[in-house]
């Protein structure tokens, strides 16, 4: 059995809830965009940019080949990254990215805390 090992950003499952968004936030981050992207899939740009947005009205599918394709051309490996945390991140691996995420962020809370002219909590002492 071969291991691999990732690295990556975590928290891509809360900035995009499908894969679909992932994939569409790929396309429009390339350099390519749209239409370079849907060129090189052989489709017209309006065809891509249905099957990215998902409307109740037009509900084409966004096909799994085409997710691929957007992943090779692209090189953007979010969509792959959003797959492994959707479905192998294991609680305690979810637990350790807020915790990362938290420690990243708590200063900047302390900070505007302090701006808006809060002050923290004294600490206390344990009990005996």
């Amino acid at each position: 059995m071969q291991q691999l090992s990732l690295n990556f950003e975590g928290g891509l499952t809360t900035r995009y809830q499908t894969l679909r968004e992932v994939v569409h936030a790929a396309v429009l981050a390339s350099p390519l965009g749209v239409v370079g992207i849907a060129g090189k899939l052989d489709m017209g740009h309006s065809e891509l940019s249905r099957r990215l947005e998902a409307s109740a009205a037009d509900n084409r599918p966004l096909r799994v080949d085409d997710m691929v394709r957007v992943v090779e051309i692209t090189k953007d490996l979010r969509p792959i990254y959003w797959l492994v945390e959707r479905f192998l991140q294991t609680p305690e691996m979810k637990q350790a990215v807020a915790l990362d995420q938290l420690a990243a962020i708590l200063p900047h809370v302390v900070a505007l805390a302090q701006q808006a002219g809060l002050s923290a909590p004294a600490p206390t002492r344990g009990r005996r």
